[in-house]
């Protein structure tokens, strides 16, 4: 997949911007709070239809009350011409060569991977950011698994206001713990198939920054007792008698207990516990193996590959991990590559240069 060009109209610090990228490797330079960032932001959001900052609600500027991007993609040979419309008031719109669709329609669906500074937490932060690490960035590639994911957020969030009220034993209790069960057994069956597939490309690739060196395992931590072939109507068997044994539990701390919103993921590097025992070089290491890894996932399920937005994070890598990096996207991968520092030797490997100043891009080399 390849981003042709891009339109961006009162988005963050840029007030208009025209602007066609190189279909390989392009590097953003710039100083900071010039509109680095901001530029990968549009560039995702044109893709997916959201931000992936936690704040996303002033993505207007300050003197506006409408931003838009446009954007056309080229995919399987195909335009697709993107438009996207934020008001402050009436929220967004999205249209696909002219006509009003979903978000789930949009491009990005096919590939683009984000590697930001904080992916690090995915290695030694709380279980919270590995779960959404597996349902967004690797989830994406599944629509139905994301569906019965939205499912079953819901159904636990009525299923602990149930439990907060004291309404444990009542019928209506009844109807939503059935719900829980069914929706929490298609989660969890997608999540083993995501990462059947995932875990040995993961693998693969460590071994590969590592020269073969070191081995790397991922391992899912699920509250039920499950194996790698349990399907749907198993895990249901599962979590109805884990039910039974959480009930004085659940009573007793008002919440859900157990089920996919409650795992954990875990890194063992030559079977030791990376958050414990990796250095900051091994931890970088398994970052840009998950992320290497989810480039060749999206290959192999679209037959394209994905777009790269790097922000900020090449210079985290030392020489070695930079020149994989680099090898690994040289003339397969459209990427864009933001960094505040002097290139050096990597800059043989970009095919455009471009300096960002107050929101204003010109093309460099």
């Amino acid at each position: 997949m390849i981003l042709k060009s891009i339109n961006i109209n009162k988005f963050r610090n840029y007030n208009t911007l025209h602007w066609e990228p190189h279909p390989g490797i392009n590097f953003i330079t710039g100083f900071n709070a010039q509109g680095k960032t901001n530029l990968l932001e549009a560039i995702f959001f044109s893709g997916l239809g959201y931000s992936f900052r936690k704040k996303a609600s002033d993505v207007i500027n300050w003197q506006s009350r409408n931003a838009s991007i446009k954007a056309i993609y080229q995919l399987n040979n195909f335009d697709m011409d993107i438009s996207i419309h934020i008001n402050q008031d009436n929220g967004k719109k999205l249209f696909i060569n002219g006509s009003e669709e979903k978000r789930k329609f949009l491009p990005g669906h096919f590939g683009i991977v984000l590697f930001k500074p904080d992916d690090l937490q995915i290695i030694n932060g709380p279980p919270s950011v590995k779960r959404d690490f597996i349902d967004h960035d690797i989830g994406i590639i599944e629509p139905l698994y994301l569906r019965n994911l939205i499912q079953y957020r819901r159904v636990v969030e009525q299923r602990n206001n149930l439990l907060r009220t004291g309404e444990r034993h009542n019928d209506s209790f009844q109807i939503w713990d059935e719900s829980f069960y069914q929706y929490g057994a298609k989660v969890l069956a997608g999540r083993i198939k995501l990462l059947k597939k995932y875990i040995p490309l993961v693998r693969k690739t460590y071994a590969g920054i590592t020269g073969g060196l070191e081995e790397l395992e991922m391992k899912y931590l699920s509250t039920l007792k499950i194996t790698d072939k349990t399907d749907v109507e198993q895990i249901i068997l599962e979590f109805m008698s884990e039910g039974k044994t959480r009930q004085r539990e659940e009573i007793y701390k008002k919440q859900t207990t157990f089920g996919p919103h409650r795992d954990d993921v875990i890194f063992l590097v030559n079977n030791k516990d990376a958050r414990y025992y990796a250095s900051q070089g091994q931890i970088r290491s398994i970052v840009l193996a998950l992320k290497t890894a989810q480039i060749n996932l999206f290959y192999n399920e679209n037959g394209e590959y994905p777009i790269l937005l790097l922000d900020d994070v090449l210079m985290e890598l030392d020489e070695q991990r930079q020149q994989y990096l680099l090898k690994l996207i040289s003339n397969h991968i459209q990427s864009f590559i933001t960094t505040t520092t002097p290139m050096g030797k990597i800059s043989k490997y970009a095919d455009r240069v471009y300096l960002i100043n107050n929101g204003i891009l010109r093309e460099v080399i």
